[in-house]
């Protein structure tokens, strides 16, 4: 008597089969996933490669070979269009039957995504079908040449009157902290809520390259004097684990960042993130006439493309340009 594979349950993800080899999934819940297996016994149903199976298999191997950050990232972003599929009744689509309109419908689910975000997910999606092509388990990506919307760019430049107004605002001193260290060396959000007292050395942060964007060369950020010294003085109760916390005592996130900027813009009537300040120490050391390459250095860049391209909003000041063009005539 011939025996057949069973179904069998993936905590979070559904019900799945073992068949040919693949891991075909079957359904969320215990009913449906058992009348799609009648009908694969039954010889009924549709053949090839469900998009499930892709989506799924590619966080496996995220998780297993990337970050937890760049995992985190994907899953968050598959998750959301794997419930769409869901609410679509789509949960059993198979790649030959996946269009670009299907991702087009889960971008409309969403109105209040902004340009970057949507860029971000579709980039995840089109990620997983491109893995799954070089891994061979699908010829070709159905979606792979579908165009994502442009990133855009963040035009929030803090003035020193403004970082004032807002710092005026900030009563508790681990924000402020925060802030102060930011709008002093320029560093990346993820380095200064990551940052650990085992960092420091002397006027400098050293991170290693396997904890350096990239991952492929050592990053350096210097610090200021008064960044060095909030840099000591919270290295003290805290010798391991980031040095920025909050008032709880727990590390930054940057969701928890982000709702301290919420709520600091029905304060001051606008709304800024850590970001910002990056992008303004740039721009402020630009004005200032600190060359380029030197900026990139102290940025962390190996050129200087995202200077030009990302950083500098020196145009958003016409006195600073009236006084350019006058030093140049």
């Amino acid at each position: 008597m011939a025996h057949f594979a069973k179904p069998w349950y993936r905590k979070g993800r559904g019900w799945y089969l073992e068949s040919n080899g693949k891991q075909v999934k079957l359904g969320d819940n215990r009913k449906e996933a058992f009348e799609r297996y009648h009908q694969l016994m039954a010889g009924h149903a549709q053949s090839g490669t469900q998009v499930s199976e892709i989506v799924d298999a590619f966080l496996e191997w995220c998780k297993m070979h990337r970050s937890a950050r760049t995992y985190q990232w994907n899953k968050f972003r598959c998750d959301s269009f794997w419930q769409s599929l869901k609410d679509s009744n789509l949960s059993l689509l198979s790649v030959d039957d996946f269009k670009p309109h299907h991702l087009e419908q889960w971008m409309t689910e969403h109105p209040s995504w902004n340009p970057g975000m949507r860029r971000g997910a579709l980039q995840s999606i089109q990620r997983a079908f491109n893995w799954a092509v070089k891994q061979g388990r699908i010829e070709k990506s159905p979606v792979a040449h579908m165009e994502k919307p442009p990133c855009g760019r963040r035009e929030n430049v803090i003035t020193p009157e403004m970082y004032a107004i807002i710092l005026g605002h900030v009563r508790d001193a681990d924000f402020r902290d925060l802030l102060v260290t930011a709008w002093e060396v320029g560093c990346r959000p993820q380095e200064i809520i990551r940052v650990e007292a085992s960092h420091h050395d002397s006027k400098r942060w050293v991170f290693p390259a396997k904890e350096s964007k990239g991952k492929k060369r050592i990053r350096v950020v210097y610090l200021t004097d008064a960044a060095e010294g909030i840099s000591k003085r919270r290295a003290q109760p805290f010798p391991s684990g980031p040095i920025f916390r909050n008032r709880r005592g727990r590390p930054w996130h940057p969701y928890a960042i982000n709702c301290r900027f919420c709520r600091l813009a029905k304060k001051i009537g606008r709304k800024f993130a850590l970001v910002d300040f990056r992008h303004s120490f740039v721009t402020r050391l630009l004005k200032a006439g600190v060359d380029p390459i030197t900026i990139a250095a102290l940025c962390g860049h190996a050129d200087l493309s995202m200077i030009a391209k990302v950083y500098a909003h020196v145009q958003q000041d016409p006195e600073h340009l009236v006084k350019a063009l006058t030093k140049g005539a």
